[in-house]
């Protein structure tokens, strides 16, 4: 169950209004789905991270986690095998995941079977919840699928956040539905 209390307190603190000074700066990167934007977030000290100061660039701990996203191949089945990979890790099969994620199995075969060019957000969001995803993994996970994640001037992505990072997790996706409705949003998944 997720605590809404401290879901509150969280997208309080971390939910930036795009009508905002900050909000109006951070739109336009935020759309823009880039390891290095998201390394100039984290050293910058934007997006909740803490900033590394005073140090050069490539002695910064992430560094060599950047350099690496950027060597990776971009190949069009990349989002499937990444799929694939964490179903693997988490010892999940085909009908776990999409019964998980309130799809229907030819959505989810579309998606691995690459016959879906761009799957929507809120497919590839749902399926991360289903794979029981930690935060960094989700990110991975959307950022195959073309999607930027999270985008602090979106509620629901701050939302999406706390529950990656929620200690009390894994959470459902009804959990997480619960959470959305809460706030006044719209259910993932295909459950209403």
């Amino acid at each position: 169950m997720i605590d809404i209390k401290k879901l509150t307190t969280f997208l309080n603190k971390n939910y930036i209004d795009p009508e905002s000074a900050e909000g109006k700066r951070e739109i336009p990167l935020s759309h823009k789905n880039s390891p290095l934007l998201d390394f100039a977030r984290k050293i910058s000290g934007r997006g909740g991270m803490n900033s590394l100061h005073a140090m050069s660039p490539v002695k910064r701990p992430d560094f060599q986690k950047v350099k690496e996203k950027l060597n990776e191949s971009d190949n069009e089945d990349d989002l499937s095998r990444r799929i694939f990979y964490y179903m693997n890790k988490k010892g999940k099969t085909r009908p776990q995941v999409y019964k998980a994620a309130g799809m229907e199995p030819g959505c989810f075969s579309k998606i691995v079977s690459k016959k879906t060019k761009t799957p929507t957000r809120e497919n590839m969001m749902a399926l991360a919840f289903a794979l029981e995803l930690n935060l960094e993994e989700a990110q991975d996970l959307l950022s195959r699928a073309g999607y930027s994640f999270p985008v602090p001037t979106i509620k629901e992505d701050v939302i999406f956040q706390y529950c990656f990072e929620d200690k009390d997790g894994p959470h459902t996706i009804d959990e997480v539905n619960e959470a959305l409705c809460h706030f006044g949003f719209k259910a993932i998944g295909g459950r209403n």
